[in-house]
């Protein structure tokens, strides 16, 4: 079972954003695939904005594993 600590916000980091939230779920499926554990925060305020980029649905994964995350989106053709 995991800990709590697991799960605050401090121990989640940002791995990728998009005002669509349709690529930050494809991103989230592809690296939930590869073994990843991942949320998208903020994809209801991002859905009821329209494409405003005031709130962009964010990619979060636990930050040990965010540098690797990146580097696995970018394989898949995600971000920078």
């Amino acid at each position: 079972m995991a800990d709590e600590k697991d799960f605050a916000p401090d121990s989640l980091e940002e791995v990728f954003t998009s005002i669509d939230v349709v690529p930050v779920q494809m991103a989230r499926d592809l690296l939930e695939q590869a073994g990843f554990e991942c949320w998208i925060f903020d994809d209801a305020s991002s859905r009821m904005l329209g494409t405003t980029a005031a709130i962009p649905a964010r990619l979060m994964v636990h930050a040990a594993r965010a540098a690797e995350a990146r580097d696995r989106l970018k394989e898949l053709g995600f971000g920078d």
